[in-house]
Order: structure tokens, then C-alpha cells, then sequence
């Protein structure tokens, strides 16, 4: 059996190798894209890595509760910046050529901003649930 502190080390190193390897996945996407002008069929190997992982840790996250710490402001200043980033992104690539591509690209990130927020939303109700913090409606 493992002590508790060399737990809580190994989980801690885990999280910080998880950090760099999204970063430098992050980085490397962007430089093909923006730099290396390389279209997203000859990387969506990468992407889709990126994806998995980056989905996998937010379910677990808010599946166990982990959402709580952050108030709901922080989410959505976070999630508004994600959008704006999104379509800053599509328009320096070169995606967007007229306002109704912006709009398009706009929306488009608005749902699927919005289906995530809710998936996690429903996962941290559920959470709240199980750990008796909230009863049941």
C-alpha cells in the first residue's frame, strides 16, 4: 500500500505532464496551421489525440465534483473567450471571407460551446447528487 503522500506526488507529476503535453499539442496545431499553412486533414491525427485527452479529463473532472471551485463567471468569461478565439482563429486562417461566415462560425461555436457547458453542467448535478450535497428534484 501506498503512502498517501507519495500518492498525492505521483498524481501531481501526472497532472503537470498532462499540462505540458496539452500546451505543446496546442502549440504544435496552431504552427502547422498558422505557420506551416498546412490544411486540418494532414494533422487530424494530432487533433483528435488532443481532443480525446482533453475530453477525457473534463469528464472525469466534472463527473467528480471538480467544477465547483470554479464560479460560474470564470466559466463564462472563459467559455466567451473560447468563442472569440475560435473565430479570431478561422479568420486569420483564412475560413472567414464575408459576414456570414462569421456569423456561421460564430454560432457554430456557440452551440457546441453550449452543448459541452451543458453535458458538464448535468455531470456536476449528477455529482452533487450522489455526495447527498443537493437533494434530488
Amino acid at each position: 500500500m501506498k503512502d498517501e503522500r507519495i500518492q498525492s506526488t505521483i498524481n501531481r507529476f501526472a497532472a503537470r505532464g498532462f499540462n505540458i503535453w496539452f500546451w505543446l499539442l496546442l502549440v504544435s496545431i496552431c504552427y502547422r496551421l498558422l505557420i506551416l499553412k498546412q490544411h486540418p486533414r494532414d494533422y487530424w491525427d494530432i487533433f483528435a489525440i488532443l481532443l480525446i485527452g482533453t475530453f477525457y479529463v473534463s469528464i472525469a473532472n466534472a463527473s467528480k465534483g471538480i467544477l465547483a471551485v470554479f464560479t460560474k463567471r470564470a466559466l463564462l468569461a472563459f467559455c466567451i473567450g473560447l468563442i472569440i478565439w475560435i473565430v479570431m482563429l478561422n479568420f486569420i486562417v483564412g475560413n472567414i471571407h464575408s459576414v456570414g461566415e462569421a456569423v456561421e462560425s460564430l454560432i457554430g461555436s456557440i452551440v457546441g460551446m453550449g452543448l459541452l457547458i451543458g453535458m458538464g453542467y448535468f455531470l456536476h448535478r449528477r455529482w452533487k447528487r450522489k455526495a447527498g450535497i443537493e437533494d434530488e428534484e
